[in-house]
């Protein structure tokens, strides 16, 4: 038998959120050997991500973090990050993003938003709890129930409360890097990346010379600026065609390709797999009623 009177304690409980998290989006990629994820920013949401399995290495902010079962990463509204799964032992990583809270202190604020802090830790004898809440989580975010938003917002606030629990006791500072011009690059593609966006518009955009772009952005990214475009519309229709219903023209035009056709042919040369197969492969099951 176990009893504690918790809400009767005289310790008082300092609050984490003045306004609490809601969830915005939930994701599981799994199975898949060759999944990765180019650079990306996300501008309004905060991912509290949890690896159930497997290895991969994960970028935030050029740090790599080599992650494996049980790891925990925050990843900050307005952090470059990308990620790429061990082949031979393929990633199995949850992602629950967050948005529209106030941290309740400055405090608060250090330990969960500080860019000056490490965002990895290990879940340690809270793995369970947390695997447990991110399954919950994908259960009820497919039901289309006057209560279910309501929970899945619930078990979301949990799991930001634990991660802040674990995190302000394992934190440790770490030196801050300075924004490039490839940074700035890349912000501006993360955002347009469903335009027509050429060398040119880069050019006039930044006014610098295309040679010089190619050159910095490659030097720093690994990848040309354009081909990093089409690896970012590709891995967005990835993730559409895992976890939505949305049909194969709606996510070929949502990612900027007009012709459907031509973005079918052109996701088999890049993922190996047709769009609706790779769906089939690896996608999670949609209601019909999504």
């Amino acid at each position: 038998m176990f009893l504690s009177d918790i809400l009767n304690e005289k310790k008082q409980s300092t609050p984490v959120f003045t306004k609490e998290p809601i969830i915005s989006r939930l994701s599981h990629s799994f199975n898949d050997a060759h999944w990765s994820y180019p650079y990306h920013v996300h501008k309004q949401e905060t991912e509290l991500i949890y690896f159930s399995q497997g290895k991969a290495s994960y970028q935030i902010n050029n740090e790599i973090f080599h992650v494996s079962e049980g790891d925990l990463l925050i990843v900050n509204k307005g952090c470059i990050h990308s990620i790429t799964s061990d082949y031979e032992d393929p990633i199995s990583c949850w992602t629950c993003a967050i948005t529209d809270f106030t941290m309740a202190n400055a405090k608060a604020a250090d330990c969960f938003l500080s860019l000056d802090k490490k965002p990895y830790a290990h879940a340690g004898e809270h793995k369970k709890i947390i695997a447990d809440i991110f399954e919950t989580l994908e259960m009820f975010s497919q039901q289309k129930t006057q209560s279910s938003a309501a929970i899945c917002n619930a078990l979301a606030n949990a799991l930001a409360h634990i991660y802040f629990h674990i995190f302000q006791n394992a934190v440790t500072d770490r030196k801050k890097k300075k924004s490039t011009f490839a940074q700035d690059i890349l912000f501006y593609i993360n955002e347009n990346y469903a335009s027509d966006i050429t060398l040119k518009e880069l050019t006039e955009h930044f006014h610098i010379s295309s040679d010089y772009i190619s050159h910095k952005f490659k030097e720093t990214y690994g990848i040309s600026p354009i081909n990093y475009v089409i690896d970012r519309r590709i891995s967005e229709a990835k993730w559409m065609l895992i976890n939505t219903s949305d049909s194969l023209i709606s996510i070929s035009s949502q990612v900027g390709y007009d012709n459907t056709t031509h973005f079918a042919k052109l996701f088999l040369k890049r993922v190996g797999y047709p769009p609706l197969e790779y769906r089939k492969r690896f996608g999670m099951k949609i209601s019909s009623e999504e």
